[in-house]
């Protein structure tokens, strides 16, 4: 994919900075995901880190969980959006 075409799994320059700012500061925030299950999950945590692997970007989670920004929803009230 191009920058200008970025891949849905990936997120945008904007959104990342967004995300290393929750992992700098380690603030909890609220995270409403859906999980591979199609169930709507809503955790508190802190944002531990932000991976990309293999063209996809990952949330790891303070829990230890690791979500996939493609099925990220929200984080705190407002809507996540990859692009």
């Amino acid at each position: 994919m191009s920058a200008s075409h970025p891949s849905p799994s990936t997120v945008c320059w904007s959104v990342q900075q967004m995300l290393r700012e929750y992992v700098g500061t380690q603030r909890i925030a609220e995270i409403i995901y859906q999980d591979p299950a199609g169930q709507i999950c809503s955790v508190h945590a802190t944002i531990r880190d932000l991976l990309s692997r293999a063209g996809h970007d990952f949330l790891v989670l303070g829990t230890g969980k690791v979500v996939g920004v493609e099925h990220i929803i929200m984080i705190d009230g407002q809507r996540f959006t990859k692009e």
